[in-house]
């Protein structure tokens, strides 16, 4: 490798690293909020709400990677341009084409690794993020309960609290319904306080009402504990990752051969994504170059800004033919690579245009 072509690739990497990690981070605050949310109300570990974090890292990074790259390459090559390197590079002899060379050999070695990331790391890092959040939900039951919020999904039973107390965020004011299939009218039980052990509500001091078919109390007693199990309901835990997202191409073609027509189309359009957005690395690399070098007279804010628009405007194509594609209005090939097929044609605009000045 030329010396010029390693210089050219150790000034991208700060930039790169700083795109990667900001695009991240902004895909990252939705998730972000909802664990502060269960660090100060809910009494969630940082260590776990850093685990989870990570666990989300490679589905976004996926995705992040391509634009980094854009923002990265922008702002290197708009420093080249102020500094008057780029004008150096064409003085000794160098093509617009032996300038994005390195460029390029980059951005195809960052496809690989994105490739890499989706066939191999993601689908074992959801899998362990839905693992991990289970376990949190076992073992901290007030993950998910709400004050004052009536819960009917833990199988025989409907559940009311009134209100969280402590650090360890006991029950006060419990009602629940146990409900029975051969009985029209459920038994009540009503708690004074309650506490969590193995993925159960433990009842302190309660006391439970028996009815007969016309609604009339037939028996009353009391518990000293009673223990309610609400494996049931903690076992489905939201991830903001969708179980098709999780898998690898290969999966995703397992999956659909026995679906109807209709079911297969969300796995072609998930197939496609898999393929399209790691080659818009490519493409969005050599854009990177041609879009900021030569314009002395733009910044790092103007450099900034215009990777935005390029970004998101790639972004809502995206979205849109997903979403077209989906329903089955055009068909998933089209829907998700005409934004790459724009992104080709700009690259190559762009390429003649500069190549006739450099």
């Amino acid at each position: 490798m030329k010396l010029i072509d390693k210089y050219i690739l150790n000034e991208i990497k700060i930039p790169v690293i700083f795109g990667v990690s900001l695009f991240t981070f902004i895909f990252l605050i939705d998730i972000i909020v909802a664990m502060m949310e269960n660090i100060i109300v809910k009494g969630i570990s940082i260590i776990d709400v850093m685990r989870i974090l990570s666990f989300y890292l490679p589905p976004i990074l996926s995705q992040t990677i391509p634009m980094g790259m854009f923002l990265g390459i922008m702002l290197t090559f708009s420093k080249f341009t102020r500094t008057s390197e780029a004008t150096a590079m064409s003085a000794v002899g160098m093509s617009l084409r032996d300038i994005v060379k390195p460029i390029f050999v980059a951005a195809c070695c960052v496809t690989l690794f994105i490739f890499f990331l989706q066939e191999s790391i993601i689908p074992r890092s959801v899998a362990k993020l839905q693992f991990l959040t289970a376990k949190i939900a076992y073992e901290n039951p007030v993950f998910q309960l709400k004050e004052k919020t009536f819960i009917d999904e833990v199988d025989e039973y409907n559940l009311y609290i009134d209100r969280m107390e402590g650090k360890e965020k006991k029950a006060k004011g419990i009602l629940i319904f146990q409900k029975a299939e051969d009985k029209p009218f459920p038994t009540v039980i009503v708690g004074e306080e309650a506490y969590w052990k193995d993925s159960a509500m433990v009842l302190i001091n309660s006391k439970f009402y028996n009815f007969n078919d016309k609604g009339k109390e037939v028996l009353r007693g009391e518990f000293d504990e009673k223990r309610i199990p609400l494996a049931a309901y903690f076992s489905e835990i939201e991830v903001k990752v969708k179980d098709i997202e999780a898998m690898g191409i290969g999966t995703l073609l397992k999956e659909m051969k026995d679906k109807t027509p209709a079911e297969k189309i969300p796995y072609k359009v998930e197939i496609n994504k898999k393929l399209a957005v790691p080659f818009s690395t490519m493409m969005l690399s050599l854009l990177g170059v041609f879009l900021s070098i030569g314009h002395h007279r733009s910044g790092k804010g103007a450099n900034f800004a215009l990777s935005l628009i390029v970004i998101f405007s790639y972004i809502t194509c995206l979205n849109v033919g997903m979403v077209m594609a989906t329903k089955g209005i055009i068909p998933a090939f089209i829907g998700v690579w005409i934004p790459n097929v724009i992104l080709f044609l700009l690259t190559l605009f762009m390429y003649k245009k500069k190549a006739e000045v450099i």
